[in-house]
C-alpha cells in the first residue's frame, strides 16, 4: 500500500461524493434510519436467523441498487482515466486505489443498513452481533464482485440487463417490504434455511444464525465461496475497458419494426421524421430514462397486481386500474423524456431547419410506438392470462386510445425539448406543468376504465373507439414515402 494509492482513493471518493465527507453521510443515515425502522417492525416477531436473514436482504439489495445507479462510475471504467494516467503512478496503483474506494463504498453501505438489525435483534450475543457487522461486508463486497464481472464480461451487451436488475431490485425492494410483512409468522418458525431460501444469497450468510446442521454447514460453505470470490476479485480489480457507443439496436425493438414501418408510412409526416427516428432509436437507450422511468410504472402496478383478484367485481376493478395505468402514469414518462446523458449533442438538432411543432409530434409518434403500445400489449395478454380474453380485448383497445389522447393533450409546446437535460438538471424540466397533470389525469384514466368495463359490450366497440383515434392521427398531409 503505498501513500500515492491513498491518495488517490481520498480523490476517487472525493469525486464521486462532491469533495465533501458529510455529503456522504447523507445517504448513509437515511439507509441506517430506513433499515432502523423495518428491524423495529420485525425485531419482537423474528429469531435470530430470520431477523438476521431480513436485515441482509436488504443490505443486498439497497448495496446493489446504487453501484448500479448513482454509484456505478465505481464499477466502470474511470471517466478521468486519461488524465490519471498521466500522473505518476503505476497501474497496480490505480486499480488498487479503484478497490479500495469500491469496498470502502460498498462496505459502508452494508454496516449503515445492517447496524440497526445488529443493535436491535433479540437473543444475539456481542460477538454474534459483530459477526453479523462482518457478514453484512462480506456479502457487500461478494455482490460488487459479481457486478463488476458482469460488467467485464458482457460489456455493452450488458447495459439492458443491468437497467433491468436495478429496475427490479427497486421495484422488489418496495413491494417486499409491504408483502413480506405477510410471511412474518411464517418466517417466525423457521429456525434455518431450507432449500428454497439457499436460493436467496443472504440466506446463506443468515445460516451463520441457524442450529447446527446440514442447512447451516451447506451456508457456511457457500459465505466461504462468496469471501474467495470477493478476495480474488480485488486482487485481480477487473474493471472493464472503456465503454464505446452503445449500439440502439434492441430486441423490442426488432419486434416493433414493422409498427415502426406502418407508423412512417400512415401517421408520420416529413417533417416529422427527423424526431420520431431520433427519439425511437436514442430515447430507449438512454439509461437515465430507463432507470428514472420504468420503476415509477412498474411500481405501483406491482402493488396493483398484489390485491388484483379476478374471482370477484372489487378483484376485476383492479385490473381495470391495471390495465389503465400506463395512462395515469403517462406524465411521470413525459417527465423523464427529456433526459439525456449527452445534453451536449442537442445542438444538432437545434440547429436543424425543425419547426417546433413538427418535432413535438415526432416525438409523441414515437412515444406512442415505442412505449405505449408494448406496455399496452404486455398488459393485455396479462389481464387475457388471469382474467380471460374478451376483458382484455375490450379494455386494451380503450386504454390504447385514451393513451394516445392523453399523449396529444399533455406533449405540446411548453415541454421541455427530449433528450437535451442532463440527469442531475432534470429538475427544471419539472416547471413544464406535467407534475401537475399527474392527479387530474390518474382521476380521469380510472374513471375512463371504470366506464369503459360497465359500459362497452364487447370488443368491436373497443377496436372502433381505437380506430377513429388513430383516424384522427393519420389527418391530411405530406408523408414519408
Amino acid at each position: 500500500m503505498t501513500h500515492r494509492t491513498l491518495i488517490l482513493t481520498r480523490a476517487l471518493l472525493a469525486g464521486i461524493f462532491g469533495g465533501e465527507g458529510r455529503t456522504a453521510l447523507v445517504p448513509l443515515v437515511f439507509l441506517a434510519t430506513l433499515s432502523g425502522l423495518v428491524a423495529a417492525l420485525v425485531r419482537a416477531e423474528l429469531p435470530p436467523f430470520g431477523i438476521t436473514l431480513v436485515g441482509l436482504s436488504l443490505a443486498l439489495a439497497l448495496g446493489a441498487l446504487p453501484l448500479l445507479g448513482e454509484l456505478a462510475p465505481l464499477l466502470r471504467a474511470d471517466p478521468a482515466a486519461e488524465w490519471v494516467g498521466a500522473l505518476p503512478l503505476r497501474p497496480r496503483e490505480l486499480r488498487a486505489a479503484r478497490t479500495l474506494a469500491l469496498g470502502w463504498v460498498s462496505g459502508g453501505i452494508a454496516l449503515a443498513t445492517v447496524a440497526p438489525f445488529a443493535v436491535l435483534a433479540r437473543d444475539l450475543g456481542l460477538l454474534e452481533r459483530g459477526a453479523l457487522l462482518g457478514l453484512a461486508v462480506v456479502q457487500a463486497w461478494a455482490a460488487a464482485a459479481v457486478l463488476l464481472w458482469l460488467q467485464r464480461l458482457l460489456g455493452e451487451r450488458g447495459e439492458g440487463l443491468l437497467t433491468a436488475l436495478q429496475a427490479a431490485l427497486l421495484v422488489g425492494v418496495l413491494v417486499g417490504l409491504v408483502a413480506g410483512l405477510r410471511h412474518l409468522p411464517r418466517l417466525a418458525t423457521l429456525s434455518g434455511p431450507n432449500e428454497a431460501l439457499l436460493a436467496l444469497p443472504s440466506a446463506w450468510f443468515a445460516a451463520v444464525f441457524a442450529p447446527a446442521g446440514g442447512a447451516r454447514t451447506a451456508g457456511c460453505a457457500l459465505v466461504a465461496l462468496a469471501g474467495l470470490l470477493a478476495l480474488a476479485t480485488a486482487a485481480l480489480a477487473p474493471f472493464p475497458p472503456a465503454p464505446r457507443a452503445r449500439p440502439t439496436r434492441s430486441a423490442l425493438g426488432w419486434l416493433l419494426a414493422p409498427v415502426r414501418n406502418l407508423t412512417e408510412r400512415f401517421f408520420v409526416r416529413a417533417e416529422e421524421r427527423a424526431s420520431f427516428h431520433l427519439v425511437y432509436a436514442a430515447l430507449p437507450a438512454e439509461r437515465d430514462f430507463a432507470l428514472r422511468t420504468w420503476p415509477l410504472v412498474l411500481l405501483p402496478l406491482a402493488f396493483l397486481f398484489l390485491g388484483a383478484d379476478p374471482e370477484t367485481n372489487e378483484g376485476r376493478g383492479l385490473w381495470v386500474l391495471l390495465v389503465f395505468a400506463p395512462v395515469a402514469y403517462l406524465p411521470f414518462v413525459l417527465m423523464h423524456v427529456p433526459v439525456s446523458a449527452t445534453p451536449a449533442a442537442r445542438w444538432i438538432v437545434d440547429t436543424a431547419p425543425l419547426a417546433r411543432e413538427a418535432e413535438l409530434a415526432g416525438t409523441r409518434k414515437a412515444l406512442a410506438v415505442r412505449f405505449l403500445l408494448p406496455l399496452h400489449a404486455a398488459l393485455g395478454a396479462v389481464a387475457a392470462g388471469f382474467v380471460d380474453m374478451e376483458f382484455a380485448l375490450t379494455l386494451s383497445p380503450v386504454a390504447m386510445a385514451a393513451g394516445l389522447v392523453a399523449l396529444r393533450l399533455l406533449y405540446r409546446g411548453s415541454v421541455a425539448p427530449p433528450l437535451g437535460t442532463a440527469p442531475d438538471a432534470l429538475g427544471g424540466a419539472y416547471g413544464d406543468g406535467l407534475a401537475g397533470s399527474v392527479l387530474t389525469v390518474g382521476m380521469l384514466a380510472s374513471g375512463l376504465g371504470l366506464a369503459a368495463w360497465r359500459l362497452l359490450p364487447g370488443p368491436g366497440a373497443a377496436f372502433g373507439l381505437l380506430a377513429l383515434v388513430l383516424l384522427a392521427e393519420a389527418r391530411p398531409g405530406p408523408r414519408v414515402r
